[in-house]
């Protein structure tokens, strides 16, 4: 390892550059807040929050029946270490060193800093797209497998299975459809049943999440266009695809979903092989999919400083921001520039027990 090739880049610089970006792109931060974590190990206490368990009449004089403490579930694993690399190769630098060449005279040191942070920003990029991705295969199917095709180097110990009890996984209901045929009830059946179940629980579910390919189903489906469309479209007979906002504020006026609201996730995330195949573009949060919940904030991200910050004496230049840490540096043979992007973090699904899946194309869970 060696210093960096790139012109007069410092760790300030490179700081100052790495401070700027963020994670408004991604709905993971917002799902899972981030919390920083002193060990390489997290765990949660997963309590039935919001139960509102009542006293008992009594006769006088008779003993009070003890309530049991509410239901603790421990979920816990390691910290996953997320890391992405991105090189610059011989003729690459060879192409940098001309146009240094030929602006020495009068430098544009906007050029300068854009021919590095531009890998800087990639860097960072990938990470926080591996942790979205992750997040949202989480919330929409209830685990997150590492295969072959979907992560370089196959860590099976990071393979979470959140167990959502089976009678939480359910396909559409009696008297529906699969979203994509005639007949789909998506209010009336599918959600009115769901919120129904989960009520018996003491559980109030306030959101529906799914993907936008899942909401253009349900929003062309007969019962969601005529329930959310205006009194004048309905007397006239207009049959028209109505927005996020239309379908929110008709469930608002339907008294047996108790307040539920859609969210749509609309992300696309690139899984991208060594040999440069691309396995997997797309949302990660998975098709013909709703996650129902009692609140936006599904749980934490938990992270650890990367030991990356803590060397002394590395002549790696690094900057470190939120969870994320981006280092430069240079190797003699191969001759590359060397940008990598680290992160020790896990985006865990805290409510994931008091919360419903729905597969809206099958009358049972199959994913």
């Amino acid at each position: 390892m060696q210093r960096s090739l790139m012109i007069g880049i410092t760790e300030k610089d490179m700081q100052a550059v790495v401070n700027t970006y963020d994670l408004n792109p991604y709905y993971y931060p917002t799902l899972f807040p981030l919390k920083e974590n002193y060990t390489m190990t997290w765990k949660a206490l997963e309590t039935q929050v919001g139960l509102k368990i009542a006293g008992d009449l009594v006769a006088r004089g008779a003993s009070i029946n003890k309530k049991t403490r509410e239901a603790i579930a421990r979920i816990q694993g390691d910290i996953p270490k997320v890391a992405i690399k991105r090189t610059k190769d011989e003729n690459e630098l060879n192409e940098y060193e001309i146009m240094v060449a030929m602006t020495s005279a009068n430098p544009d040191l906007r050029a300068l800093v854009e021919a590095w942070a531009e890998d800087t920003q990639f860097c960072w990029d990938g990470v926080a797209a591996r942790l979205e991705w992750i997040a949202l295969q989480s919330i929409s199917l209830g685990k997150v497998t590492l295969t072959n095709e979907n992560n370089n180097s196959v860590i099976t110990e990071y393979d979470v299975d959140y167990q959502i009890d089976a009678t939480q996984k359910v396909g559409f209901q009696t008297g529906s459809a699969a979203w994509n045929t005639t007949g789909a009830k998506p209010f009336s059946k599918d959600f009115k049943a769901i919120v129904a179940k989960a009520k018996k629980k003491g559980i109030r579910l306030k959101y529906a999440f799914m993907n936008l390919d899942t909401f253009s189903l349900m929003a062309q489906t007969e019962e969601v266009v005529k329930l959310s469309a205006s009194f004048a479209a309905n007397a006239l007979n207009i049959a028209q695809t109505p927005s996020l906002e239309q379908v929110n504020a008709a469930m608002k006026g339907l008294a047996y979903l108790r307040g539920l609201q859609v969210v749509v996730i609309d992300q696309d995330i690139t899984i991208e092989k060594d040999d440069g195949s691309r396995p997997f573009s797309g949302n990660p949060f998975a098709d013909d999919v709703v996650m129902f919940s009692e609140s936006k904030v599904l749980g934490s991200t938990y992270w650890k400083k990367p030991a990356d910050m803590n060397l002394k004496g590395s002549v790696a230049i690094k900057a470190m921001n939120g969870h994320t840490c981006v280092k430069k540096y240079s190797t003699e043979e191969p001759i590359e520039e060397v940008t990598v992007g680290i992160a020790n973090a896990f985006p865990a699904w805290l409510s994931s027990g008091r919360s419903f899946l729905m597969d809206t194309s099958n009358s049972t869970w199959t994913h």
